[in-house]
Parts: structure tokens; sequence; C-alpha cells
């Protein structure tokens, strides 16, 4: 699959492995060109639900000392297998604080269980503590997951939080990863303050592939081009396109390794 999409415009796209994708965010790559993701960058995965945004997450994620993942859909599988500490309340542990202050690694998934009404009302209290802590304390990158559950004004009402956190955030070292399934259902910051990269699923929604791709500064019809070949391809499980920032740097597919 990879060799034909390259073949539609080599000069702007390249395949590379996953393992190469990850060393190139740590410390820069100048071929294929990619630049190192550093402390207050931020990113956007768009696509729909199982074409793998939480599974390419939680991968890029571990390259960040100091994590909070949001899981406002309460106790995400994906997520809970990422390894990531589990937390119901903030601020962390003690231990985990603890962790912090000598240097050491916390990648810590925010939120419980959401089965009753109280539970729903819990969840939704801890995702609007998470933001302010994040934004409070600095130096943390924050996953977003579902973006769009967290702005919509019948559930978590923190869409605009979000967006402050987008805008605000790079001075404080912080770097925001939201996740969601559909531009329309997010403010178009998401995508306009993504400073690093921007990644596309398999998906036949082609006004989502079109925002997306103008949003980034690119040509729609290509990205159009390559993401339906992405759709149609029973075996490209977990396969993206991820559109770097800058309109001089290539786009890349890679396909994440599996959590």
């Amino acid at each position: 699959m990879t060799g034909s999409l390259l073949q539609t415009a080599p000069e702007r796209v390249e395949g590379v492995t996953w393992d190469q994708f990850l060393v190139a965010l740590r410390r820069g790559s100048a071929t294929p060109k990619i630049r190192a993701w550093q402390p207050g960058d931020h990113a956007a995965l768009v696509g729909p639900t199982g074409e793998g945004k939480t599974t390419f997450a939680v991968g890029i994620l571990r390259l960040r000392k100091w994590v909070l993942a949001l899981d406002p859909k309460g106790e995400d599988t994906t997520l809970g297998k990422s390894g990531f500490v589990r937390i119901t309340g903030l601020p962390p542990p003690g231990r985990i604080q603890q962790d912090v202050a000598e240097d050491k690694p916390a990648r810590l998934i925010v939120g419980g269980s959401a089965r009753t009404a109280d539970e729903d009302a819990a969840l939704e209290h801890l995702m609007s503590e998470a933001l302010d802590y994040a934004r409070r304390s600095g130096g943390w990158t924050l996953y977003v997951d579902e973006f769009q559950l967290l702005g919509d004004q019948r559930m978590f009402r923190l869409g605009s939080r979000v967006e402050r956190m987008l805008i605000t955030a790079r001075k404080e070292g912080t770097s925001v990863v939201t996740s969601f399934q559909a531009m329309a259902w997010v403010p178009k910051a998401a995508v306009r303050q993504a400073t690093a990269f921007v990644v596309l699923f398999a998906t036949r929604d082609r006004d989502m592939i079109k925002a997306t791709a103008q949003g980034m500064g690119r040509d729609w019809r290509q990205v159009v081009y390559i993401v339906d070949r992405m759709a149609r391809d029973d075996r490209a499980e977990f396969t993206s396109l991820v559109i770097p920032r800058s309109v001089r740097d290539p786009m890349l597919i890679v396909r994440a390794a599996k959590v």
C-alpha cells in the first residue's frame, strides 16, 4: 500500500516506519525530514473511532516524561493497556508528585468510572480540574481524548478551556495532543494551533479531509487522494497520514504499533 501512495507525489510524501518516526520526534531527522517534537508544541489526531487515534497517541506520549491523558469516556480500554497510572483525583498522590520533583517520569490517565449519574458528575468535575492543574503546573503533555465530548455544551462544556490551553500553553512548555472524530464537532483552533503536526486516519469523510488539509495549508485534493486509498486498504490497520505544520516538510505515511 505505502508504495502506491508514495507514487502520487514523491516529492511531498514519504513513508517511514513507526520506530523511525518515534526516534525522529525525539531528536529530529534530516532524511526523512521530521522536526523534533518540542515541549510546547501541539498536535491533533483526526479520524473515526477504531482507526488508531488512541494507539498513535499512546505511542508518542511515551516520548514525554510527564503526561496527563484525559479519559472523558471513563475507563478507555486502549488507554488502560498503555501502562500509564490511572488516577481519579487531583493533585496526584504524593508519591507521584515526589517522582515529578525528582525528575522521574509520571504518565497518568485521568478519569474513572462513568456508570451512574453521580459518577458522571464526578468525572465532569475531574476533567475540569485536570485542565486547570495542567495549565497551572506547566511542563506537562496533556492528551485530550475525544475532544468533541469535552467541548459539547450538553456534556463537559470545556471546549473554550481547551482552546485557551492551546493558545497560551507554549510559554509554559505544555504540549497538548487533541483527538477527535470530525472537524465539524470541535473548534477550528484544534487544528490551527497544531504547531507540530496533524494526523489524519483512514476515513471516507471528504469534508473532514478537506478541512484538515486546508487548515494545514496543504493541497486538499492530494490529501483526499491519499486518505481515500488508506480507507480502501483492509491491510492498513493503524496507518495514518502525518501532516507537519511547515508546508516545506513532506507529509509522512506511518503505521503505529498496536498497544
